[in-house]
């Protein structure tokens, strides 16, 4: 069994990461074990519902099929997206490019990172909007060892961080947020290159290691290491991850459609929070069941993902929900790093159809 690669390594090892966070060639969220399967095809059940008259139903994912795609699972194999009138459920694995498949029309909408489709809004002038957020937190932080505490951004000073090159962008704006400077000087923080195994902080050949809270902390804590994070989330930069993008051409002319798939995925998402137990089960057993996927690692990383799901403005508003004040944050960072993009590229206008007669949609 898999102890649990990182999988911005393996992208890193395929030749991508040129961009920090994102799809295909980024290093989007911490999760897979292992590799993909190659199997892009739904493997749950269709459901008896809804008659299938919106087709089948294309997603792209931006990593394999593991834990963090937990609610689509359940959508599928409990027949939410067919009671919704899809006849059939693509998902297609990553990583790989998430951006042209959506361009082309091959998927409805795809998972993104907010720096990729703000690159590629700003410099491929991809016209993709946000209908949504699943991680309403940043799941940047910086992994250090229990005995060895990082509680606050000033205790880096004096300490070495391990710093991947595809990290740098974020990694400069989480030090000018908090007014730190590096270097190995007095009151300065020492960086030094790493990959993306945390093995370094491992063998104490650094205090800290820049590292994503759902992927390099637990596979550490499945070796038996104490370890704690310090979260750029909560020390200035925010910054939304697993973004729900779709085509403007989609959003005028396929509606009906993006209500019905973002319903379907809700209320597999309440299920899976709601059903821990279930969305293991399909991962491992059915739609990762060839990927030897570490069933501590996985339980370690849902219960860390819902923790970034979900938010003052979720409760009141529904999954996935973006409240202005958020996307106004979330624009100041990526501005930060030289992103300027403007807030009339995300709308919750789906979600408000999604969530009209009420958000729970479980019925419970």
């Amino acid at each position: 069994m898999s102890t649990g690669i990182s999988r911005r390594r393996f992208i890193g090892n395929v030749g991508a990461g040129a961009v920090l966070l994102g799809l295909g060639p980024t290093l989007l969220s911490a999760c897979g074990d292992d590799d993909d399967s190659g199997d892009d095809t739904s493997t749950g059940g269709s459901g008896s519902g809804g008659g299938g008259d919106f087709g089948e139903l294309g997603v792209q994912l931006s990593w394999i099929k593991n834990i963090e795609f937990a609610g689509l699972y359940i959508a599928d194999s409990e027949g939410y997206f067919a009671d919704e009138g899809f006849s059939s459920v693509n998902l297609i694995a990553g990583p790989g490019d998430a951006i042209a498949p959506l361009i082309q029309g091959q998927v409805l909408y795809s998972f993104l990172g907010s720096e990729t489709w703000a690159n590629a809004v700003l410099n491929d002038g991809a016209p993709i909007k946000i209908i949504g957020a699943n991680f309403q937190e940043n799941p940047f932080c910086i992994l250090y060892l229990a005995d060895n505490p990082l509680e606050t951004p000033e205790d880096m000073v004096g300490k070495t961080i391990g710093v991947q090159t595809a990290n740098e962008q974020i990694w400069q704006a989480f030090l000018r947020k908090n007014g730190l400077e590096e270097g190995s000087g007095a009151g300065q923080v020492n960086k030094v290159p790493v990959d993306f195994e945390p093995t370094p902080l491992e063998n104490g050949e650094v205090d800290g290691f820049f590292s994503f809270i759902t992927n390099e902390p637990n596979i550490l804590r499945t070796k038996g290491l104490d370890v704690g994070t310090l979260n750029l989330q909560d020390n200035g930069i925010t910054l939304y991850q697993q973004i729900y993008g779709v085509t403007e051409e989609t959003l005028e002319g396929d509606r009906d459609k993006l209500v019905a798939a973002m319903r379907a995925e809700s209320k597999g998402w309440q299920e899976a929070i709601a059903n821990q137990e279930l969305a293991i089960q399909l991962t491992l057993e059915e739609y990762g069941a060839d990927l030897d996927l570490n069933p501590e690692s996985q339980k370690l990383e849902l219960e860390a993902q819902i923790e970034l799901q979900q938010s003052d403005s979720t409760d009141e508003n529904g999954l996935f929900y973006m409240s202005e004040e958020d996307i106004e944050r979330n624009l100041s960072v990526l501005a930060d790093l030289g992103l300027e993009v403007s807030a009339d590229l995300y709308t919750n206008e789906i979600l408000d159809e999604v969530y009209a007669d009420g958000i729970d949609l479980r019925g419970s």
